[in-house]
């Protein structure tokens, strides 16, 4: 598959936007993955990596738990929700749209499980976006949206996060009624933990 970046259609994430990422608690929520795991992680650019959000805490769910549908409680409690609000408006490239198909994209390549593709369309994009939007690949109805933005490799510190302008998180536990909404859209069990 080739893409042609430049045809790609662009599209401005608004300041204020809010975005969602699920996380371990043991760890900070930025954080620029460069392997080869991550859909459109930059593997072929040096220092650079990829942070995936979402645009809603259903599919920052579905994306971090993807297709194990039973979840143990204590992986439930051993993860945090973090809420961004984007202080700047962010270009990304819109695979969301219907006019990418004119620009290579298909399915396969949000939710194929070949990443090569994504990671070179994602190196060629280093520089010239702030990241890309795509459809949640494990969103069957097609109508969960996430962001992959671009960044420095690994996770930044306090300095370099306020030097970038990324936005400080909230993070809480995961709500009672993300769950539920998990549960009943995609059918998930969360299993309690034995007494």
């Amino acid at each position: 598959m080739t893409v042609a970046p430049g045809a790609l259609p662009r599209n401005e994430l608004p300041e204020l936007t809010r975005l969602y990422r699920i996380h371990r608690a043991e760890n900070g929520t930025w954080f620029f993955d460069t392997s080869p795991d991550g859909r459109f992680n930059p593997t072929a650019t040096a220092g650079r990596g990829a942070c995936y959000w979402s645009t809603t805490p259903l599919g920052a769910f579905v994306e971090s738990y993807r297709t194990p549908t039973t979840i143990a409680r204590e992986d439930i409690d051993a993860r945090r929700i973090a809420t961004i609000s984007l202080l700047a408006p962010l270009t990304v490239a819109d695979l969301t749209q219907r006019s990418a198909l004119s620009a290579g994209v298909t399915a396969a390549l949000t939710s194929g499980g070949d990443y090569q593709p994504a990671q070179t369309l994602a190196d060629t994009l280093q520089g010239q976006t702030d990241g890309i939007l795509y459809h949640a690949s494990h969103d069957l109805a097609g109508q969960l949206t996430s962001v992959a933005l671009f960044g420095p490799a690994g996770a930044p510190d306090e300095q370099t996060i306020a030097s970038l302008g990324l936005p400080e998180p909230e993070v809480a536990e995961l709500d009672p009624q993300l769950l539920a909404d998990a549960e009943e859209a995609f059918g998930y069990r969360i299993i309690p933990m034995p007494q």
